[in-house]
């Protein structure tokens, strides 16, 4: 692992499936605009004054628009927006007229039925697949809404825990079709699944491919579904030890906040979506280094601003753990209100105290990261959300590169968000909450320059 400056920098860790293809280390930097970048680069604001094309949702929209919250959205390549209602639950594709085009699903256990659905991946030529815990499978459906088939996450009949591992993380279509490129599932997750099935007796399924901090790709293809690594991003070294979650700790799971190698504050994340050439754009490290990697072979560059990560000191240490004890007391206060049994009550109480001792000695990274998100448009520009004012706050300024790769310009934090989804033609889809949180779905046309 090499350093730099004291940064984490981070390419692509050899060692994947003998199958896998893989990304060799090579790079080739890619310049800026001429000349040298000033010792800290100078941002060139944009005006976020996106026409809206359409609205659906709020308090008095049309049964088929009453989105229980906002959801997974996805366009077609027709500008046909996809948008799963998990309560519902159901896929409403909406064209561009703001019309329904038709209402796919429901609930039920059958073929084409919803049980637990969580995620949504759509086509460019309008297929889509739904991610459903309840049936462990990806459910795929045809441009005209039939039921295709039920492609099986696991070949072992069991329980739901194993498609919700695949729940958070990001998923998406493959630009040339017939499956999706898919970020590993947590650890942690996969020891849990393993502890759930040593205490019934199961013979745990051997974890293989990349973890949270890489990329497969899935093929949707069989009756189950295979997955070939593509690459893996590395992670930052740490002097705690991470615990794996054992069958011991399901059976005392109060002891669970207690145990140490939790979560790293600003543990750099692993950012990442693919351009419509196929290439996936990554973010690794704490700095503002994004790497661009064919899935089929070398070719790589990295695109940097030089926008240099943050030294934790000690005072960013005290303000961040205070913070976290503030959002954990909000959130178990919540739950504790919600909570009738006295002894319910009393356990929590207790995971209160443990939560409060294991965020006081959780482990710092160095550096507060830079890049917080990665999205690529579906013309093939990228979009990268940087930090906030706060060392915890992801909602702060988003530079825009085009498809050659250049600097093109700067949203100011606040004007405006990251979008749920971006589709042809400029089209871009944003939810927006009133004031008693009733969801709606937004639909703008961006400028061609930042499409």
């Amino acid at each position: 692992m090499v350093r730099h400056a004291g940064t984490f920098t981070s390419g692509v860790t050899r060692g994947l499936l003998p199958a896998a293809p893989r990304v060799t280390m090579g790079i080739a930097a890619l310049a800026l605009g001429a000349g040298a970048l000033p010792a800290r680069a100078q941002d060139r604001p944009l005006t976020a004054d996106f026409p809206e094309v359409y609205r659906a949702g709020g308090v008095d929209a049309p049964d088929w628009a009453l989105f229980s919250r906002p959801g997974p959205v996805g366009f077609d390549g027709s500008g046909n927006l996809h948008v799963l209602d998990t309560e519902a639950p159901h896929v409403v594709v909406i064209g561009l007229d703001g019309q329904p085009v038709m209402v796919v699903g429901r609930a039920g256990e059958g073929p084409g039925e919803f049980d637990l659905p969580s995620d949504l991946v759509v086509w460019r030529d309008g297929h889509f697949a739904v991610l459903d815990a309840g049936h462990n499978a990806m459910q795929v459906f045809g441009t005209d809404g039939w039921f295709q088939r039920m492609v099986r996450w696991s070949a072992r009949p069991g329980s739901p825990l194993t498609v919700f591992a695949q729940a958070g993380r990001v998923m998406r279509p493959d630009p040339n079709g017939g499956g999706i490129y898919a970020q590993g599932a947590i650890d942690a997750m996969g020891d849990i699944i393993g502890a759930f099935d040593q205490l019934a007796g199961v013979e745990p399924e051997p974890r293989v491919g990349v973890d949270e901090r890489g990329v497969e790709r899935i093929d949707l293809s069989d009756a189950v579904v295979s997955a070939v690594p593509i690459l893996q991003g590395r992670r930052a070294p740490r002097r705690q030890p991470v615990d794996r979650i054992t069958p011991d700790d399901l059976r005392n799971a109060a002891s669970l906040p207690r145990r140490t190698g939790g979560p790293m504050f600003f543990d750099p994340e692993f950012h990442w979506d693919i351009l419509p050439n196929g290439t996936i754009a990554y973010a690794d490290s704490s700095a503002y280094e994004i790497r661009i990697a064919r899935t089929d072979g070398p070719e790589r560059n990295v695109i940097r601003r030089s926008i240099p990560p943050e030294a934790v000191d000690a005072g960013i240490r005290s303000e961040m753990i205070e913070w976290e004890i503030d959002r954990l007391e909000r959130s178990n206060a919540q739950l504790n209100a919600a909570a009738d049994d006295p002894e319910l009550r009393a356990a929590m109480a207790t995971w209160d105290d443990a939560l409060r001792e294991r965020v006081e000695n959780r482990e710092f990274f160095p550096e507060v990261p830079v890049i917080r998100a990665i999205r690529a448009t579906w013309d093939g520009a990228l979009w990268v959300q940087r930090r906030g004012e706060e060392p915890w706050d992801d909602e702060g300024p988003i530079d825009v590169f085009g498809r050659n790769r250049q600097y093109l310009g700067t949203f100011p934090a606040g004007t405006v968000e990251m979008p749920f989804a971006f589709g042809p033609n400029g089209l871009v889809a944003f939810w927006e909450l009133d004031e008693l949180e009733v969801p709606t779905i937004v639909v703008r046309r961006l400028p061609v320059g930042l499409r």
